[in-house]
Protein backbone atom coordinates (compact mmCIF):
# COMPACT_ATOMS: atom_id res chain seq x y z
CA UNK A 1 0.00 0.00 0.00
CA UNK A 2 1.14 3.38 -0.77
CA UNK A 3 0.40 5.41 2.78
CA UNK A 4 0.88 9.14 3.42
CA UNK A 5 1.04 10.01 6.95
CA UNK A 6 -0.35 13.43 7.63
CA UNK A 7 1.30 15.20 10.98
CA UNK A 8 3.32 18.40 11.89
CA UNK A 9 1.05 21.29 11.37
CA UNK A 10 0.90 23.99 14.04
CA UNK A 11 -0.67 22.89 17.06
CA UNK A 12 1.67 23.02 20.48
CA UNK A 13 1.60 19.45 19.57
CA UNK A 14 3.95 19.41 16.50
CA UNK A 15 6.43 17.58 18.05
CA UNK A 16 4.95 14.67 19.37
CA UNK A 17 2.81 14.55 16.44
CA UNK A 18 6.67 13.83 15.03
CA UNK A 19 7.51 11.46 16.89
CA UNK A 20 4.37 9.28 16.58
CA UNK A 21 4.80 9.23 13.17
CA UNK A 22 8.15 8.52 12.97
CA UNK A 23 7.43 5.31 14.56
CA UNK A 24 4.27 4.69 12.41
CA UNK A 25 6.51 5.04 9.40
CA UNK A 26 8.96 2.88 10.77
CA UNK A 27 6.40 -0.07 11.79
CA UNK A 28 4.48 0.38 8.26
CA UNK A 29 7.90 -0.03 6.48
CA UNK A 30 8.77 -3.33 7.87
CA UNK A 31 4.95 -4.90 7.13
CA UNK A 32 5.95 -3.86 3.47
CA UNK A 33 4.34 -0.54 2.81
CA UNK A 34 5.32 2.57 1.04
CA UNK A 35 4.89 5.52 3.28
CA UNK A 36 5.63 9.08 3.04
CA UNK A 37 5.11 12.29 5.08
CA UNK A 38 3.21 15.21 4.54
CA UNK A 39 3.65 18.14 7.30
CA UNK A 40 0.30 19.94 7.48
CA UNK A 41 2.09 23.38 7.12
CA UNK A 42 2.60 23.00 3.17
CA UNK A 43 -1.08 23.49 3.25
CA UNK A 44 -4.65 21.82 2.35
CA UNK A 45 -4.10 22.66 -1.47
CA UNK A 46 -0.95 20.82 -1.77
CA UNK A 47 -2.36 17.87 0.55
CA UNK A 48 -5.24 17.40 -2.21
CA UNK A 49 -2.76 16.52 -4.54
CA UNK A 50 -0.89 14.00 -2.59
CA UNK A 51 -4.22 12.40 -1.53
CA UNK A 52 -4.41 11.07 -5.36
CA UNK A 53 -1.20 9.77 -5.16
CA UNK A 54 -1.92 7.54 -2.36
CA UNK A 55 -4.04 4.34 -1.42
CA UNK A 56 -4.36 5.38 2.29
CA UNK A 57 -4.09 8.39 4.31
CA UNK A 58 -3.01 7.94 7.80
CA UNK A 59 -3.26 11.18 10.53
CA UNK A 60 -0.66 11.19 12.91
CA UNK A 61 -1.66 14.84 13.93
CA UNK A 62 -2.40 15.30 17.85
CA UNK A 63 -4.04 18.52 19.28
CA UNK A 64 -6.91 20.41 17.98
CA UNK A 65 -5.71 20.45 14.31
CA UNK A 66 -5.84 16.57 13.88
CA UNK A 67 -7.62 15.16 17.02
CA UNK A 68 -10.12 18.26 16.91
CA UNK A 69 -11.78 17.13 14.07
CA UNK A 70 -10.74 19.67 11.09
CA UNK A 71 -8.45 17.94 8.95
CA UNK A 72 -10.69 14.99 9.14
CA UNK A 73 -13.70 17.34 7.78
CA UNK A 74 -11.27 18.24 4.97
CA UNK A 75 -10.29 14.51 4.30
CA UNK A 76 -13.45 12.88 4.15
CA UNK A 77 -14.88 15.25 1.32
CA UNK A 78 -12.06 12.83 -0.77
CA UNK A 79 -12.28 9.05 -1.59
CA UNK A 80 -9.10 7.99 -0.26
CA UNK A 81 -9.22 5.59 2.92
CA UNK A 82 -8.51 7.03 6.31
CA UNK A 83 -7.21 5.49 8.88
CA UNK A 84 -9.22 5.85 12.25
CA UNK A 85 -13.08 7.36 11.39
CA UNK A 86 -13.97 9.70 8.65
CA UNK A 87 -16.59 10.82 11.63
CA UNK A 88 -14.79 14.53 11.84
CA UNK A 89 -18.12 15.65 13.64
CA UNK A 90 -17.61 13.20 16.35
CA UNK A 91 -13.75 14.06 17.25
CA UNK A 92 -15.18 17.54 17.62
CA UNK A 93 -17.97 16.43 20.51
CA UNK A 94 -14.67 13.89 22.06
CA UNK A 95 -11.78 15.62 22.03
CA UNK A 96 -12.98 19.03 22.80
CA UNK A 97 -12.53 19.04 26.76
CA UNK A 98 -16.14 21.17 27.95
CA UNK A 99 -18.69 19.31 25.24
CA UNK A 100 -17.27 16.26 26.23
CA UNK A 101 -18.35 16.96 30.06
CA UNK A 102 -21.68 18.06 28.50
CA UNK A 103 -21.96 15.07 26.70
CA UNK A 104 -21.27 12.65 30.12
CA UNK A 105 -23.60 14.92 31.66
CA UNK A 106 -26.59 14.24 29.75
CA UNK A 107 -25.47 10.43 28.88
CA UNK A 108 -25.06 9.59 32.95
CA UNK A 109 -21.62 8.77 32.39
CA UNK A 110 -19.57 9.81 35.27
CA UNK A 111 -17.11 12.55 35.65
CA UNK A 112 -15.49 14.70 38.34
CA UNK A 113 -17.66 17.76 39.49
CA UNK A 114 -17.36 20.67 37.01
CA UNK A 115 -17.91 24.28 36.23
CA UNK A 116 -16.80 26.65 33.27
CA UNK A 117 -14.87 29.54 34.12
CA UNK A 118 -13.87 32.79 32.63
CA UNK A 119 -11.71 35.02 35.24
CA UNK A 120 -9.28 33.58 38.46
CA UNK A 121 -12.03 35.65 40.79
CA UNK A 122 -14.41 32.49 39.63
CA UNK A 123 -11.56 29.80 40.98
CA UNK A 124 -12.38 31.26 44.26
CA UNK A 125 -15.92 30.02 44.31
CA UNK A 126 -14.73 26.24 43.54
CA UNK A 127 -14.02 24.21 46.42
CA UNK A 128 -10.09 23.03 46.12
CA UNK A 129 -8.33 20.86 45.14
CA UNK A 130 -9.35 21.34 42.05
CA UNK A 131 -7.81 21.22 38.40
CA UNK A 132 -8.02 23.68 36.19
CA UNK A 133 -8.40 22.88 32.62
CA UNK A 134 -8.59 24.03 28.90
CA UNK A 135 -11.47 23.01 26.48
CA UNK A 136 -8.79 22.46 23.68
CA UNK A 137 -5.66 21.25 25.79
CA UNK A 138 -3.56 18.09 25.10
CA UNK A 139 -0.58 16.47 26.67
CA UNK A 140 -1.38 17.63 29.90
CA UNK A 141 -0.12 20.89 28.76
CA UNK A 142 -2.68 22.95 29.39
CA UNK A 143 -3.15 21.60 32.86
CA UNK A 144 -3.02 22.78 36.68
CA UNK A 145 -3.41 20.82 39.72
CA UNK A 146 -4.58 23.43 42.60
CA UNK A 147 -4.44 22.10 46.34
CA UNK A 148 -4.30 25.54 48.04
CA UNK A 149 -4.55 29.03 47.70
CA UNK A 150 -0.90 29.04 47.14
CA UNK A 151 -1.29 27.18 43.54
CA UNK A 152 -3.48 30.14 42.51
CA UNK A 153 -0.19 32.07 41.85
CA UNK A 154 0.98 29.47 39.88
CA UNK A 155 2.62 31.28 36.11
CA UNK A 156 0.72 28.44 33.83
CA UNK A 157 -2.29 29.10 35.96
CA UNK A 158 -2.26 32.80 35.37
CA UNK A 159 -1.50 32.34 32.02
CA UNK A 160 -4.48 30.54 31.33
CA UNK A 161 -6.47 32.29 32.65
CA UNK A 162 -5.41 35.27 30.75
CA UNK A 163 -5.02 33.46 27.62
CA UNK A 164 -9.04 33.87 26.37
CA UNK A 165 -9.30 30.18 26.11
CA UNK A 166 -12.33 28.00 26.68
CA UNK A 167 -11.45 27.16 30.59
CA UNK A 168 -13.29 24.92 33.25
CA UNK A 169 -12.43 23.44 36.78
CA UNK A 170 -13.42 20.11 38.12
CA UNK A 171 -12.87 18.52 41.52
CA UNK A 172 -9.81 17.18 41.91
CA UNK A 173 -10.13 12.80 42.53
CA UNK A 174 -7.06 11.22 44.37
CA UNK A 175 -7.25 7.74 42.66
CA UNK A 176 -6.12 5.21 40.35
CA UNK A 177 -5.36 6.58 37.20
CA UNK A 178 -6.04 4.01 34.22
CA UNK A 179 -6.67 3.89 30.83
CA UNK A 180 -8.11 1.61 28.00
CA UNK A 181 -7.60 1.48 24.20
CA UNK A 182 -9.98 0.28 21.64
CA UNK A 183 -8.77 -1.50 18.70
CA UNK A 184 -11.60 -2.55 16.05
CA UNK A 185 -14.04 -2.29 18.91
CA UNK A 186 -12.48 -4.64 21.03
CA UNK A 187 -11.56 -3.10 24.59
CA UNK A 188 -7.55 -3.73 24.96
CA UNK A 189 -5.98 -4.20 28.64
CA UNK A 190 -6.40 -1.91 31.44
CA UNK A 191 -3.15 0.02 31.97
CA UNK A 192 -2.23 1.31 35.32
CA UNK A 193 -0.28 4.65 35.17
CA UNK A 194 1.93 5.07 37.93
CA UNK A 195 3.73 8.35 37.69
CA UNK A 196 7.01 8.85 39.83
CA UNK A 197 6.28 9.06 43.12
CA UNK A 198 4.74 12.26 44.45
CA UNK A 199 4.22 13.55 40.87
CA UNK A 200 1.39 13.27 38.53
CA UNK A 201 0.73 12.19 34.90
CA UNK A 202 1.89 15.42 33.25
CA UNK A 203 3.65 16.11 30.02
CA UNK A 204 7.07 15.52 31.25
CA UNK A 205 6.10 12.03 32.94
CA UNK A 206 4.06 11.09 30.06
CA UNK A 207 7.21 10.99 27.67
CA UNK A 208 10.38 10.82 30.13
CA UNK A 209 10.35 7.01 30.11
CA UNK A 210 9.87 7.11 34.22
CA UNK A 211 6.19 6.30 34.38
CA UNK A 212 5.15 3.11 34.48
CA UNK A 213 2.31 1.29 32.78
CA UNK A 214 1.17 -1.37 34.06
CA UNK A 215 -0.99 -3.92 32.11
CA UNK A 216 -4.30 -5.52 33.77
CA UNK A 217 -4.05 -2.80 36.60
CA UNK A 218 -3.24 -4.80 39.43
CA UNK A 219 -4.15 -1.97 41.99
CA UNK A 220 -8.15 -2.32 41.03
CA UNK A 221 -10.29 -5.32 40.97
CA UNK A 222 -11.41 -7.29 38.12
CA UNK A 223 -14.85 -6.52 38.37
CA UNK A 224 -13.84 -2.85 37.80
CA UNK A 225 -11.29 -3.50 35.78
CA UNK A 226 -14.37 -5.14 33.59
CA UNK A 227 -16.88 -2.09 34.31
CA UNK A 228 -13.74 0.51 33.05
CA UNK A 229 -13.46 -1.73 29.59
CA UNK A 230 -17.46 -1.59 29.04
CA UNK A 231 -17.51 2.37 29.56
CA UNK A 232 -14.36 2.51 27.31
CA UNK A 233 -16.18 0.64 24.43
CA UNK A 234 -19.44 2.16 25.14
CA UNK A 235 -17.85 5.84 24.49
CA UNK A 236 -15.96 4.74 21.69
CA UNK A 237 -18.97 3.70 19.94
CA UNK A 238 -21.26 6.42 21.22
CA UNK A 239 -18.96 8.36 19.40
CA UNK A 240 -18.05 5.97 16.60
CA UNK A 241 -14.78 6.84 16.61
CA UNK A 242 -13.71 4.20 14.20
CA UNK A 243 -10.79 1.90 14.40
CA UNK A 244 -9.01 2.96 17.78
CA UNK A 245 -9.47 5.42 20.34
CA UNK A 246 -8.17 5.33 23.78
CA UNK A 247 -10.28 7.12 27.19
CA UNK A 248 -8.31 8.03 30.40
CA UNK A 249 -10.44 7.30 33.82
CA UNK A 250 -9.56 7.41 37.48
CA UNK A 251 -10.87 4.94 39.92
CA UNK A 252 -11.32 6.30 43.23
CA UNK A 253 -12.39 3.18 45.59
CA UNK A 254 -16.00 1.58 43.82
CA UNK A 255 -15.93 5.13 41.72
CA UNK A 256 -14.67 5.29 37.80
CA UNK A 257 -14.47 9.23 36.76
CA UNK A 258 -13.94 9.92 32.91
CA UNK A 259 -10.85 11.92 32.00
CA UNK A 260 -11.24 11.76 28.80
CA UNK A 261 -11.25 10.45 25.49
CA UNK A 262 -8.04 10.59 22.52
CA UNK A 263 -9.23 10.50 19.20
CA UNK A 264 -5.89 10.08 17.77
CA UNK A 265 -3.71 8.81 20.24
CA UNK A 266 -0.67 8.97 21.17
CA UNK A 267 1.83 6.56 18.96
CA UNK A 268 5.33 6.93 20.54
CA UNK A 269 7.74 4.78 22.33
CA UNK A 270 6.14 5.75 25.09
CA UNK A 271 2.91 6.22 24.29
CA UNK A 272 -0.26 3.67 25.74
CA UNK A 273 -2.30 2.27 23.18
CA UNK A 274 0.64 0.47 21.80
CA UNK A 275 1.67 -0.74 25.21
CA UNK A 276 -1.55 -1.86 25.38
CA UNK A 277 -1.55 -3.83 22.19
CA UNK A 278 1.90 -5.25 23.13
CA UNK A 279 0.15 -6.96 26.53
CA UNK A 280 -1.90 -8.95 24.15
CA UNK A 281 0.86 -9.75 21.92
CA UNK A 282 0.20 -7.41 18.65
CA UNK A 283 3.59 -5.79 18.00
CA UNK A 284 3.45 -2.03 17.04
CA UNK A 285 4.44 -3.27 13.09
CA UNK A 286 1.06 -4.89 13.26
CA UNK A 287 -0.89 -2.44 15.04
CA UNK A 288 -0.61 -0.19 12.61
CA UNK A 289 -0.80 -2.64 9.60
CA UNK A 290 -4.15 -3.69 11.49
CA UNK A 291 -4.93 0.23 11.13
CA UNK A 292 -4.00 0.14 7.61
CA UNK A 293 -6.05 -2.46 6.62
CA UNK A 294 -9.41 -1.39 8.19
CA UNK A 295 -8.77 2.29 7.12
CA UNK A 296 -12.63 3.55 5.22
Amino acid sequence: MRVLIVTGGDSPERKISFLSAGNVRGALEKKGHKVKFFDLRKGLEILENELEKHDIVFPVLHGEEGEGGDLHKFLSAFKTPIVGSRNWQAFKKAWYKIPFKKFCDKNNIKTAAWKKIKKKEDLLKFPMPFVLKASVGGSSKEVVIVKSNKDLNKKLLRELVESGQALFVESFIAGVEVTVGILNNKALPVLEIVPPKGEWFDYKNKYSGETREIPNAPSISEQTRKKVKNIALDLHKKFDLGSYSRSDFIVAGNDIYVLEVNTIPGLTEQSLLPKAAKAIGISFPEFCNILVRTAK
